[in-house]
């Protein structure tokens, strides 16, 4: 694994815990062994009040590759989204 990856992880994790949006969740998963695998995140963003999506949670899972921030996590809804104008997979932008 990548050390500037797990490095820059490490701090937008600590970044995140210390301010995040309210009702969205970003959580690395656990290895085996109990160590946090920071390549691999458990997420869900709340539904937006007021729309169709209002009081749902949307699960997500994102995977980083050893080239981040260079390159982009790969974003997939799990299960995916019955809504039709989501995917299974998120383009994120990074910056």
């Amino acid at each position: 694994m990548s050390g500037i990856a797990l490095s820059r992880l490490a701090q937008e994790r600590k970044a995140w815990r210390k301010d995040h949006p309210f009702g969205f969740v970003a959580v690395p998963t656990k290895n085996p062994d109990g160590t946090m695998n920071l390549m691999n995140w458990e997420c869900a963003i709340p539904g937006k009040k007021g729309t169709p999506w209002e009081g749902g949670l949307f699960k997500l899972r994102m995977l980083f590759k050893d080239d981040y921030p260079s390159s982009p996590p790969k974003c997939k809804f799990e299960p995916p989204s019955k809504y039709p104008e989501f995917s299974s997979r998120v383009c994120t932008p990074v910056s």
